[in-house]
């Protein structure tokens, strides 16, 4: 967080001196001490988030993939005339055990044209699918694997 708070110093200055990194350095330590003591701002969570890195963005990719696949079958759906559109609402159960991943889940369901997440409490999930080929993954979507590899 220091790291982000003086690179943004810099960057609203909009040029490096010497004043103005003397200044910043000072500014960004009086601001992450102030987080540290004052907003319960933790260090080691913020490491935790920095390993985790690369599976949020392994798990961002699988969702831009899978929204461009979806986006393509429903352009399909509603071109042809001969298919027919059978919606269903799916209910479901997820293993996940945190909000943080429920929540990521349901999003990323709804990111996915052709589901919607209807209602999530605790572990169940309900979700609206358009049509045969969208609710055949919805309940063990790949999301919920990487999700919970985030989780541990």
């Amino acid at each position: 967080m220091f790291v982000l708070l003086f690179a943004l110093w810099i960057l609203f200055n909009g040029k490096i001196t010497l004043e103005i990194c003397l200044f910043g350095l000072v500014i960004s330590g009086a601001i992450y001490l102030f987080a540290i003591k004052l907003l319960d701002y933790d260090p080691k969570k913020e490491l935790k988030a920095l390993k985790k890195l690369g599976g949020i963005f392994h798990f961002l990719l699988v969702l831009l993939r899978d929204i461009i696949k979806a986006s393509f079958h429903v352009i399909g759906v509603i071109l042809s005339p001969k298919k027919e559109v059978d919606p269903k609402l799916v209910f479901f159960y997820t293993d996940l055990s945190t909000d943080t991943g429920r929540v990521g889940l349901a999003n990323a369901i709804t990111l996915t044209p052709g589901t919607i997440t209807v209602f999530c409490e605790h572990k169940l999930f309900c979700v609206h699918a358009l049509d045969t080929a969208s609710q055949a993954d919805v309940d063990e979507s790949q999301f919920m694997h990487l999700l919970k590899k985030l989780e541990d």
